[in-house]
């Protein structure tokens, strides 16, 4: 089967390399014996390559690719780890998203596999529909435009470390129902002063950004792997921010005493008028669907 795909994608290639006008994706699916679906996946993966491929060349015998590449910094050396725990985060996300949400997106490697996982679904004709999706960050607004989804950027000052915008003084006429953030950190009951839940960057000038983005923002997703919790960093931008919101934790893997904890948090972050769930993308018990572990406290 991964021959017949791989010899399907090789003949699309030739077929719109060989055209100088667009071609309709059913005439496409016609010609290549298959449906207009597997026809947009197999255009998605092919730009995928060609965003990491941007030529190939033959030296004395050894096969030379040259590569696109972000600024290097912080984002490009977290690209690359943990990717599958990323990747199961982002279709948790993403697979729980309502139509018609407007979000804003942070910038961080996990949120850019959440955009990633947008442009998948969206190429795919899936669930969610006509999503409005603001994000600071550049690697994420790029795919997003790539799917055709109604963004916007948001910050003025570029952080090429990052790959992202900032702002001192933010302001902006988007107003998200909901935020999708990174943490670079993530501190939980007995690890924070006051017993609560601490968000945390390594960058100031991301902090004060993120303070004034989230304070509006009534509901609240935090995208972090499992080698960001217990993680701290000296700029904080959680704590009070999260106040009397919806905050919902999505990571990878949690340990038994690590649901105890964040349990008896939600329990704790309640009596301020706080919602908070916490799910495991990849740790769910045989059985159960993965992403359905949600935990918060009685109402």
């Amino acid at each position: 089967m991964a021959d017949q795909a791989d010899t399907r994608r090789m003949r699309l290639m030739d077929l719109l390399a060989a055209s100088e006008e667009p071609q309709e994706l059913e005439s496409l699916a016609a010609v290549l014996r298959c449906d207009v679906r597997t026809i947009r996946r197999d255009l998605d993966q092919l730009q995928r390559v060609l965003e990491r491929v941007h030529g190939i060349e033959v030296r004395r015998g050894k096969v030379l690719v040259a590569r696109a590449g972000y600024s290097p910094g912080y984002f490009t050396d977290q690209l690359g780890r943990n990717p599958a725990a990323k990747e199961a985060i982002a279709r948790v996300i993403v697979g729980s998203l309502e139509d018609d949400l407007a979000v804003a997106l942070t910038a961080g490697s996990t949120p850019y596999a959440v955009a990633r996982e947008v442009r998948r679904v969206v190429v795919e004709g899936g669930p969610p529909h006509n999503l409005i999706v603001f994000t600071n960050s550049v690697p994420s607004l790029l795919e997003l435009v790539a799917a055709g989804v109604s963004t916007g950027v948001l910050g003025e000052i570029y952080a090429p470390e990052d790959c992202a915008f900032h702002t001192p003084e933010f302001r902006s006429a988007f107003q998200p129902s909901m935020a999708i953030v990174g943490a670079s950190g993530v501190l939980f009951g007995a690890q924070t002063a006051q017993q609560g839940l601490d968000l945390f960057s390594h960058r100031a000038e991301e902090a004060a950004f993120l303070k004034q983005l989230l304070s509006a923002v009534p509901e609240i997703i935090i995208a972090a792997d499992s080698t960001k919790l217990g993680r701290r960093h000296p700029w904080s931008f959680g704590g009070p921010v999260l106040t009397s919101k919806s905050v919902r934790l999505v990571t990878d893997i949690l340990s038994e005493a690590q649901r105890d904890e964040l349990s008896l948090l939600a329990e704790r972050l309640a009596l301020s008028g706080t919602r908070f769930r916490f799910e495991a993308a990849c740790d769910a018990p045989s059985g159960s669907p993965v992403g359905e572990q949600s935990n918060e406290a009685s109402e």
